[in-house]
């Protein structure tokens, strides 16, 4: 006699989350999901197909690098598009790389050779996040493109806040960065410039650091503070920076080039269409951001300023078509957005019984065999005494 425990492939104890977070990075727990994630075959066509389009993009550049991934929920969508992110830029998972890991797990012979092929030719650096969770959305009303350059700042150690940004943006150009860390450290410690900035504060102290450092540009100690613009009741400052889709994209190349040379640029960006639904100016914002970086990768591979373009991964519930049907459909073009998201990844509901079936119920080969001659001899009962005959439901309160 077996306990039905030892019938399972896996140890049914183990924790399973019921939640896959795009933004959660902890090395066990991101090791755990590739490890658990179920790819059937037609998953295994959509990473391929996303794989075959990086590999091929050298030889023919161009503007079409959107990806629309779709499913609602429950239907995996955001670990296809977190696994894509983390083995397109195959960041190291504990021991090996998150390629590897996802490479044992499927087992799949296509997947593999597109795998080595693009991690052996490309350095790709993924930025990964929840559009309605990312701590840099302050506001419900928030553009995508200030949340993804908020992203980028973010990841590639720069302040968030978008004058705080600029000025490192400025003084690192100059060559001058480092000497104003040290010096706002020096003067403000125990307080750090790192942990000022990341508050969005440290304006007054650094306008009294450049005038240090800088008499003759800025006179006073709030030469630089005051040409922000206005204070606030709060003492806040209200800041003069900005960013549109154009400047974001070239942004991009140019903070890479600096903090990751060499290196192309993924976006995964999850639940964007639950974010920009009926909302045709957010929706016009992701087209032009898309667009932009499209225009942007082709001009500078073509130019050899890059090895690698920059890749845009969105999520939604809905498919591309079925968000802009929503929105009045004449007001935004569908055609052009298509140009815009050419690979449209949509996830079925069939793949989530197979998932569920081999992820949590799979059994080994011994349990199969066991439930499987418990079935031939018992089937006979099992139909008389399980059949449901005659059967109503009482509709009455």
């Amino acid at each position: 006699m077996q306990i039905i425990k030892d019938l399972f492939r896996k140890d049914i104890y183990r924790k399973i989350e019921e939640v896959i977070k795009v933004d959660q990075h902890d090395e066990g727990t991101v090791k755990n999901e590739i490890q658990e994630y179920v790819a059937t075959p037609d998953i295994k066509d959509h990473f391929c197909q996303v794989y075959n389009a990086v590999a091929e993009y050298p030889s023919e550049p161009h503007e079409g690098i959107g990806i629309w991934v779709s499913g609602f929920f429950g239907s995996g969508k955001s670990s296809f598009a977190k696994i894509l992110g983390y083995t397109l830029a195959n960041r190291k998972i504990i021991t090996q790389s998150a390629s590897q890991w996802f490479i044992e797990n499927v087992q799949d012979k296509q997947i593999t050779n597109f795998l080595q092929n693009i991690n052996s030719r490309f350095t790709i650096h993924a930025i990964i996040f929840d559009v309605a969770m990312d701590r840099g959305v302050r506001t419900a009303n928030e553009q995508i493109t200030e949340i993804m350059y908020k992203a980028l700042l973010r990841e590639l150690g720069y302040a968030e806040d978008f004058d705080l940004a600029e000025l490192e943006i400025t003084l690192e150009a100059k060559g001058r960065l480092k000497e104003f860390v040290s010096l706002f450290n020096k003067e403000y410690s125990p307080a750090t410039w790192e942990e000022e900035r990341d508050m969005a504060m440290g304006i007054s102290e650094a306008s009294a650091i450049l005038y240090k450092m800088m008499p003759n540009v800025f006179p006073r100690e709030d030469s630089w503070s005051n040409s922000l613009g206005i204070k606030k009741d709060s003492g806040n400052f209200i800041g003069r920076a900005d960013i549109t889709p154009n400047k974001l994209a070239e942004r991009a190349f140019e903070l890479m080039a600096k903090r990751k040379p060499g290196a192309g640029l993924v976006f995964i960006i999850d639940e964007v269409g639950q974010y920009v639904s009926r909302s045709v100016q957010k929706m016009l914002d992701l087209q032009a951001v898309v667009q932009a970086f499209g225009r942007e990768s082709k001009n500078r591979f073509k130019a050899k300023q890059i090895v690698a373009p920059c890749w845009i991964v969105v999520t939604s519930q809905e498919k591309l078509n079925e968000v802009v049907d929503a929105m009045g459909g004449r007001i935004i073009e569908l055609a052009r957005l298509q140009d815009r998201f050419p690979i449209p990844i949509d996830l079925k509901q069939s793949n989530i019984q197979e998932v569920t079936a081999k992820r949590v119920l799979e059994k080994k080969d011994k349990g199969y065999e066991s439930l499987c001659e418990l079935f031939d001899k018992n089937e006979g009962h099992l139909k008389t005494y399980c059949k449901l005959e005659r059967t109503s439901r009482n509709t009455t309160t």
